[in-house]
Parts: C-alpha cells; sequence; structure tokens
C-alpha cells in the first residue's frame, strides 16, 4: 500500500512539473527596485514573480547588462520578456506592454552644502547637471538640452554621478529617489554619503512595465496572464503590503546607518 502511495504521489508531481508553464524573464541592476543581490531579485521582480504566480505561471529570471537584457528579450527566442522599462516610443515598437507594475519619478540630488531650489527647467540653467548615458529623463528634459537651455554632462554610470557631485564637477543629478539611496549607500563612504541629500520636487513621473516581445505570437498569453494576475495582487493586499517594505528598506541589499534625507 505504502509502494503504491508513493508511486502516486511521485506521478502527481511529474506531471504537476511537466504542466507548470514558465515565463523567462531578463533583469538588471536598479536596486532595491531590480537587483541579483536585493530580496525577492528587488521589489518590481517580487512584483512580477507574484503576479504570475496567481496565475499558475512560474518565473525564470536572468539578470544581464541592460542593453543585452533588452535585446535578449526583443529577439523572443531564449527569453520571452524583460523587467522593467519606461514606456518609450522605442519600446512600443518592439514589444508588448503590461500595465504598470510600479511608479518611479526624478528628483535631483545635490550637495547638502549647496543651496538648490528650482520649480521649473529655466531655474536649471548655467547649472553642470549629470546625466547617465541611455537613461530617459523625461521630454521637457531633452528638449532643454536639445535646444541648449541647460549643460549636461554624461557619465556611464550613475554611481560615478554621485562621485561628480562629491568632486564638485556637476551642481545636481537627476535619479530615482530610492534607487540614488541605494547607490550612494554602497558606492560612497558614509562620511561621502552624510554630505549628499535631494530636493522633494519631481523633475519627472513615469510607470515601469514589464514589456514582452513581440515576436513570438503566444506571448499575447503570457500579457494577459500577467495583467489578471497583477489585478489580484491589488485586490488582496499583497501589492500594498510589497509598497510598506520598499519603504522600509526591505528590498535592500546592503544597510547603512547613514539616512539621506531630502
Amino acid at each position: 500500500m505504502r509502494v503504491l502511495l508513493c508511486t502516486l504521489l511521485g506521478m502527481i508531481i511529474f506531471i504537476t512539473d511537466v504542466s507548470a508553464e514558465t515565463i523567462r524573464i531578463t533583469n538588471g541592476e536598479w536596486e532595491p527596485l531590480l537587483s541579483k543581490n536585493s530580496y525577492k531579485y528587488g521589489f518590481n521582480s517580487h512584483v512580477i514573480t507574484e503576479a504570475f504566480k496567481l496565475e499558475g505561471v512560474m518565473v525564470e529570471w536572468g539578470f544581464f547588462p541592460w542593453e543585452r537584457a533588452y535585446q535578449h528579450a526583443k529577439s523572443g527566442k531564449e527569453w520571452h520578456a524583460s523587467c522593467c522599462w519606461w514606456p518609450s516610443d522605442k519600446i512600443k515598437r518592439d514589444f508588448l506592454i503590461s500595465d504598470e507594475t510600479s511608479k518611479t519619478s526624478l528628483v535631483f540630488f545635490h550637495l547638502k552644502s549647496f543651496d538648490f531650489n528650482w520649480s521649473s527647467i529655466q531655474d536649471l540653467q548655467g547649472l553642470k547637471i549629470g546625466v547617465t548615458s541611455s537613461y530617459n529623463y523625461g521630454k521637457e528634459f531633452k528638449n532643454a538640452i536639445i535646444e541648449k537651455k541647460i549643460t549636461v554632462e554624461t557619465a556611464i554610470k550613475d554611481e560615478f554621478n554621485f562621485k561628480k557631485l562629491l568632486a564638485g564637477r556637476i551642481k545636481i543629478f537627476p535619479n530615482d529617489p530610492f534607487v540614488g539611496k541605494a547607490q550612494i549607500r554602497n558606492s560612497l563612504s558614509p562620511e561621502e554619503a552624510s554630505l549628499l541629500t535631494y530636493h522633494p520636487r519631481k523633475l519627472e513621473v513615469s510607470s515601469l512595465h514589464l514589456i514582452i516581445s513581440a515576436n513570438n505570437k503566444r506571448n499575447k498569453y503570457f500579457l494577459d496572464k500577467f495583467n489578471a494576475g497583477m489585478k489580484k495582487l491589488k485586490l488582496n493586499g499583497q501589492y500594498q503590503q510589497m509598497l510598506a517594505d520598499l519603504e522600509a528598506g526591505k528590498y535592500n541589499k546592503n544597510k547603512s546607518i547613514v539616512k539621506i534625507t531630502n
């Protein structure tokens, strides 16, 4: 009898494993929202995993430099999708775009010793502004660069711009507040971190989305599954709890005694 029960249990597990669906999603580093080393791979990754789980879909994650993450997902051959991106015109051409996974915003980081205030793009004239290559800072900011209303200096990594702030090579640097504070904790000493702050006024508010390759007809199925799971995640209170955990620092990969305030 025991042998029969074990055999039946094994068959059930085998059938469950075979029938379980898996979506393969590329990812990158943008702690605490996305990171290989964060709790549940970061807030947005956790949201996506749980939303799919509610619809019976498992997630396999792959972490790459952002451009490779984009191209792998775009081809749709080995990877189905990528997490998580702003809904730019380019992305809308290449991908199916999910419902919003979270909001993201940009604020200006600066030295505490620099008396900085602003209410419009015009107030930024004459200031050297740090930006990171290939990042999207919004249409108004982009147009101001093109029209030479503002002066920017480009770095290849966000962390380099924080070093530039400390060295006085730039005056302000736009970044998401959660991400910026994590980068400061992880790349600067406590003494250096204590010199930085950010202005609360938002330069840009956008949304982040799971993007799914348009090169595979079946991926519309995954899009529908995810969107349905997101609705359930918000209705059952899980999403709200994850937001509270984000605010509390649960998705930070490193702790710091330094508190970056605005």
